[in-house]
């Protein structure tokens, strides 16, 4: 029973062991986002709001007009 829950653990610390090193492989890899690169990524993603509220509006307005939502 002993040796179930020490080979339970080591997986388990081996797992989390990876867990971190992939992490710091990643945070060495990645850098800061230039000027452009963070407003193209703003500007994307206020795109992205729009789109959806348009639609989400364009929704609202038929099932208003129709009487749909009654």
């Amino acid at each position: 029973m002993d040796e179930v829950k020490v080979s339970f653990f080591s997986k388990i610390g081996s797992i989390i062991s990876k867990f971190f090193d992939d992490s710091k492989r990643i945070i060495i890899v990645s850098k800061k986002p230039t000027k452009e690169e963070y407003k193209r990524m703003a500007l994307i993603v206020a795109l992205g709001i729009l789109i959806i509220g348009i639609i989400g509006y364009i929704i609202y307005l038929i099932f208003g007009l129709t009487g749909l939502g009654k």
